[in-house]
């Protein structure tokens, strides 16, 4: 059985423990010497740093609570909190809380799947009760804040990855049935950009191809969509100084989304 036949058996089987099928893909990675690949792999099984992006599949909405306490031994227990109402939060805050990003590695995120008596799952709100104080209820002070999800976004997370991997290990084998394999099994060679290609096509959902020339030779980077990092790299390897990709980066964070594939949001644009 090749290294692809593997993955491909293990990712149908729902009862294969997906932090080894992540394993078996990264060393299939490092054979097709795809670094976007191999990036996304790594971020799956050790957790995302802050300096990666995360995918859409991990980012949701939280729901906010709290607990009140006011004079003659009143309160308000369990209280949601609408973000509407937190309007004297910073942005960014804001923000954390509208589109939470999920970072934990798929073991982790396994573990609480697995430990989980309930169909929530909380997260921590720092000093946000500290933060409320009384500016919610005139006479209600905030003792304690909690955020929470539904377990089941948990679930769809690993799903997500597990189907991704499979869509991957589907589409490679079509191009080469025997990629990764060594020794007398070993295909022609595939070129890491067209692994790249096929991964921001299966893993992202869609790819954005810059084409350029050296020599007289066209040449194409493969970015996916909302995927910084990989523009940053190729920018860097262009020359494209340091400054100007951060005010790129700038740029594309304050913009709104493009409603329209036709035209630069004003601050990318210019």
């Amino acid at each position: 059985m090749t290294l692809l036949e593997e993955i491909q058996n293990s990712t149908i089987d729902g009862k294969s423990d997906l932090s080894e099928v992540l394993r078996k893909c990264k060393l299939l990675a490092a054979r097709l010497h795809s670094q976007p690949l191999e990036d996304w792999l790594v971020w799956e099984s050790n957790g995302y740093p802050q300096e990666a992006t995360v995918p859409e599949y991990r980012i949701w909405r939280l729901e906010v609570f709290g607990n009140f306490a006011g004079p003659f031994g009143s309160g308000i227990r369990n209280a949601p909190i609408p973000l509407d109402l937190l309007s004297f939060l910073p942005d960014k805050s804001k923000e954390s809380y509208r589109r939470y990003q999920c970072r934990e590695s798929i073991a982790a995120i396994e573990a609480t799947l697995g430990a989980s008596k309930t169909g929530r799952v909380a997260v921590s709100t720092g000093n946000l009760a500290v933060v409320i104080g009384t500016k919610l209820y005139q006479t209600q002070n905030c003792m304690q804040t909690w955020a929470q999800f539904e377990k089941g976004r948990l679930v769809e997370v690993a799903n997500a990855v597990r189907n991704r991997v499979l869509d991957f290990a589907l589409a490679i084998g079509e191009e080469s049935p025997n990629a990764g394999e060594t020794g007398s099994n070993a295909p022609e060679t595939i070129e890491p950009s067209k692994v790249t290609q096929i991964f921001y096509a299966t893993v992202h959902g869609s790819s954005a191809n810059i084409v350029g020339a050296a020599t007289a030779s066209p040449v194409t980077f493969n970015i996916g969509t909302k995927d910084f990092s990989a523009l940053e790299r190729v920018l860097g390897d262009k020359s494209v100084s340091a400054e100007d990709i951060d005010e790129l980066k700038t740029a594309l964070d304050t913009d709104p989304a493009p409603l329209t594939y036709e035209k630069f949001e004003p601050n990318v644009s210019s």
